[in-house]
């Protein structure tokens, strides 16, 4: 099969899901698919590094590197790059032939519909790569109800972006609770969904012992990734005010995001010496940290688990740590963690979440088989052979049909 995946930020490039596509893609071309990817230079979060060539063949892949504009001028350049990628990655695909166009939800909706267009175009399937489902996201993480206007303009791109999915051969979702969202958008009952989740990254793997801790016996929570609106980060800081110091439990946030300063002003005016913050930290120091504390934290805003699957859970596990998820007891997070013993969910007022947070310490403190059962779960579950296998099935199932 003749596979042209079109995302901006392939590796080297530095985000999570530009790894996890070399690694795919490599795979499915060490099992004879011919694999072409459309990207751009490296420039994720405003990085820039020596320019890559415009035509590479690396582990298989043919790489095709799109010319954008520098993206110093701020949103206005973003947004001409943005677009400028999507209307180039239909040119390039409506010159060639391909049997299969792979995209994913970035930029939200657009992607997806120019990746549809691209692929009728050059007479290809589509494989739709849903990681976040939009505008759903936008609408769990507002704090305000949207006015009519707003509301008519979502309502517009969720009818695009059903349409987009009606037309896909495969519309894979990290979660069951993502395939329900857009089943129930309506009239997408035939969508050929897929639920295949992420995996934990090669390069946070490693079989060496966890960083010791000399003289502290402090139970430890993370909190490492975006500091950002969908986490409901403040709810946890107000459960954390709630426990004295003296009860031997601290949180340590990793990252940054819109939502850090606020955080850090709460800590400071009220005087909270168990939480401490560290700034973003490249992904294998950040796993590095992360693997010397006892439980990994993922919280979201009510609903959010609807449209979203945090991949955290996976990095979590592979650093052994048992989880606490602030979300719905009803997701499918919240399920796993209690069908494989991997941790406790919570919902609620600071002061359900902090008595969550005494219930994990007691749980899991003297748990010393804890981070070997979690590993365990992370490998089996998230493990890189393991999906990238469940991939592989997945493109055959559509090279049979």
């Amino acid at each position: 099969m003749k596979i042209l995946i079109i995302y901006r930020h392939y590796w080297p490039d530095t985000p999570p899901l530009g790894s996890m596509l070399r690694t795919i893609a490599e795979h499915l071309a060490a099992h004879g698919h011919r694999v072409y990817v459309v990207t751009a230079q490296p420039s994720y979060q405003g990085r820039s590094s020596e320019p890559l060539p415009k035509r590479e063949f690396k582990g298989g892949v043919r790489i095709i590197r799109l010319p954008l504009l520098s993206e110093t001028g701020g949103f206005f350049r973003r947004a001409i790059n943005a677009l400028l990628f999507q209307v180039s990655a239909f040119a390039y695909a409506a010159r060639h032939r391909f049997d299969l166009v792979w995209a994913n939800t970035l930029p939200p909706v657009y992607s997806g519909f120019n990746a549809m267009v691209s692929a009728r175009a050059c007479g290809a399937r589509l494989l739709y790569h849903v990681q976040d489902i939009y505008p759903e996201v936008w609408r769990y993480s507002s704090q305000h109800e949207p006015g009519a206007l707003k509301r008519a303009f979502m309502g517009m791109l969720a009818t695009i972006d059903s349409w987009t999915c009606r037309s896909a051969s495969a519309v894979v979702v990290l979660s069951e609770d993502m395939m329900r969202t857009i089943a129930d958008r309506g009239g997408n009952g035939a969508v050929a969904f897929h639920v295949l989740n992420n995996f934990v990254q090669a390069e946070l793997k490693t079989d060496a012992a966890p960083p010791e801790r000399v003289d502290n016996p402090e139970f430890r929570l993370v909190f490492s990734g975006n500091l950002g609106r969908f986490q409901n980060l403040e709810l946890l800081v107000e459960a954390m005010a709630l426990i004295d110091p003296e009860e031997g439990i601290a949180l340590e946030f990793i990252g940054s995001g819109v939502m850090e300063q606020r955080l850090r002003d709460m800590v400071r005016e009220r005087g909270l010496t168990h939480i401490r913050f560290n700034e973003r930290l490249p992904s294998a120091e950040a796993f590095r940290l992360t693997r010397t504390a006892d439980l990994g934290v993922i919280s979201l805003v009510p609903g959010m688990y609807q449209v979203s699957y945090p991949s955290k859970l996976m990095t979590y596990l592979a650093a052994g740590l048992p989880v606490l998820a602030l979300v719905e007891a009803e997701s499918g997070l919240a399920r796993y963690l209690a069908d494989n013993d991997a941790g406790l969910s919570a919902q609620g007022d600071a002061e359900a979440v902090a008595g969550a947070i005494r219930s994990a310490r007691d749980t899991f403190a003297e748990d010393t088989g804890v981070r070997a059962r979690m590993e365990a779960l992370a490998e089996r579950d998230f493990g890189r052979e393991t999906v990238r296998a469940r991939w592989a099935r997945l493109i055959d199932t559509l090279v049979a049909d």
